[in-house]
């Protein structure tokens, strides 16, 4: 027996603690515990087989001297990108938008979903329903909620047919926030959107800059009231895109948060702007010099998550496995445009050049759709050879064939330990002022 590859251990005064990225699993052991661990590992045969050697090898901590860890992870890959047992809509029910962001990556013409893409939708669905057991949608655009008529019809429709068929239906929306009114929270909610991302890019005057309307006028004030209203309805994340311009800004945009009462109400995260050059005139297309690169974000990250935590704002999480990582490589999910037009990638709506079929023909997509359902993380070495691979099974898949490096990967294969280590502070933190050890905190295990 050996310890697993993908093992982050860390020692601290009183115990020893254990992350395992391959189950997703965090133990924790005394000191005299661990001892004998080690002592196992190296071959004592007089170490007795205990609850704490059984937990381990449960938590695939310790594996066996020939089990090949990434065939395991190969195995899971390639059954989550085959899995026809669930289905996944994301749903873009307006390509137009009311902003005019600086970095987006998409050309925002005035397009609504039309009927005849309804009525599609509902066919395709019908013929998923007698073998799937789950349909998952995301409301997606431009900006969805101006398209929100179509969302609350074929929400109704969604849910009528997967309640007569048993089959289980969720949601969820992306959206910027500034039509996101407690009314329509409601309404959504009552359509089984259970959570919302939203975008806010910095205090006032850097959001407004990053995300005004169309017509130039501020959304920042607009957005936070709406987040006010509506966080007691929807489960809201609140995405902070972070670049050159505005990454000394957050401290004030996290602190307003709070004096809005949003404190333990919102979960609030940094994202890293990627900028890519299609060809098709996208405004992204001029903002890298604007970009941090992987190792600099990784930086920002970990001091803003600290801020956030601090406030209230955030919690101490490590990635858990994956099967896959996202839509554009699973066989049964499709991102469907306004006028029925199919992608596999979020970021491919409005890219004519990434069509890959119609709903009138779904089954058959072009020779496009291959690339994606192709792209396999278990032929390239780095990947092979990453310790954040069960966490990121490859990371995006658009990121790596429009800008090769390291922009497809998450910051935890350059700062794992530490990510790992403000876990364990956290854990005993929580420990000491409940009065307990923490010998088993909360899991999520994925199966081979």
């Amino acid at each position: 027996m050996r310890q697993s590859r993908y093992n982050v251990v860390v020692e601290r005064p009183a115990r020893v603690w254990v992350h395992n990225g391959l189950s997703g699993v965090t133990l924790s052991f005394d000191h005299d515990e661990w001892q004998l661990v080690s002592r196992y590992l190296a071959g004592d045969e007089t170490v007795p087989v205990d609850a704490n050697l059984v937990a381990l090898v449960q938590a695939r901590m310790i594996v066996g001297d020939d089990l090949d860890e990434l065939d395991v992870l190969e195995r899971r890959y390639r059954a989550g990108t085959s899995d026809r047992t669930s289905f996944g809509l994301t749903i873009v029910t307006s390509l137009g938008c009311n902003f005019d962001c600086p970095y987006c990556f998409q050309v925002k013409p005035t397009q609504v979903l039309d009927e005849e893409t309804e009525r599609l939708l509902l066919e395709v669905l019908d013929e998923q329903l007698p073998t799937i057991g789950r349909f998952e949608v995301t409301w997606y655009g431009g900006e969805p909620l101006l398209g929100k008529d179509r969302i609350y019809r074929l929400s109704d429709a969604f849910l009528q047919r997967c309640d007569d068929a048993g089959v289980d239906y969720s949601a969820s929306i992306v959206t910027n926030g500034y039509l996101l009114t407690r009314e329509t929270a409601e309404r959504l909610r009552a359509c089984r959107v259970e959570s919302a991302q939203i975008t806010l890019d910095g205090p006032p005057e850097s959001h407004d800059l990053m995300r005004p309307l169309r017509n130039g006028r501020p959304t920042f004030d607009a957005i936070v009231d709406n987040v006010v209203e509506s966080a007691s309805v929807l489960s809201i994340g609140i995405r902070v895109n972070l670049d050159l311009s505005n990454s000394g800004e957050y401290e004030r945009l996290l602190d307003l948060l709070v004096e809005r009462g949003l404190s333990g109400r919102v979960s609030v995260y940094p994202g890293r702007i990627v900028a890519y050059d299609e060809g098709i005139g996208a405004p992204s297309e001029s903002y890298r010099p604007a970009c941090y690169t992987l190792p600099e974000f990784a930086v920002v990250e970990r001091e803003f998550l600290a801020r956030a935590r601090a406030l209230g704002l955030a919690s101490t999480e490590l990635p858990q496995p994956l099967s896959t990582p996202c839509t554009a490589v699973r066989v049964n999910e499709l991102v469907v445009g306004a006028r029925g037009e199919l992608y596999k990638c979020w970021d491919s709506v409005g890219n004519q050049q990434e069509v890959v079929g119609h709903l009138r023909s779904w089954k058959d997509p072009n020779d496009r759709a291959l690339k994606w359902l192709h792209y396999d993380p278990f032929t390239d070495e780095g990947c092979r050879s990453c310790i954040a691979l069960p966490g990121c099974m490859g990371g995006c898949a658009h990121h790596q064939m429009t800008d090769p490096g390291d922009s497809k990967c998450s910051t935890y294969r350059l700062t794992y330990r530490r990510q790992v280590e403000e876990y364990v502070d956290a854990a005993e933190t929580a420990g000491a002022e409940g009065g307990r050890s923490h010998a088993l905190l909360p899991i999520v295990a994925v199966d081979a």
